[in-house]
């Protein structure tokens, strides 16, 4: 995650240089990549900030 981050804020990972600093404030483990990859891509089809900052505050929604 940590390396992950760094990337984003250095500006390498070109979709997410526009939005420079980025901050990890959320995380969630699951059992295997590809758990984590459809959870990943359920919240970004959600385009929701409302959802998102649910998400992030522990709240269901």
């Amino acid at each position: 995650m940590e390396r992950r981050v760094f990337e984003h804020n250095s500006g390498q990972t070109k979709s997410t240089k526009p939005g420079i600093p980025w901050e990890l404030v959320y995380t969630k483990e699951f059992q295997t990549n590809i758990e984590a990859n459809r959870a990943e891509l359920d919240i970004k089809k959600k385009k929701s900030r409302k959802y998102i900052e649910q998400l992030i505050s522990g709240q269901s929604g």
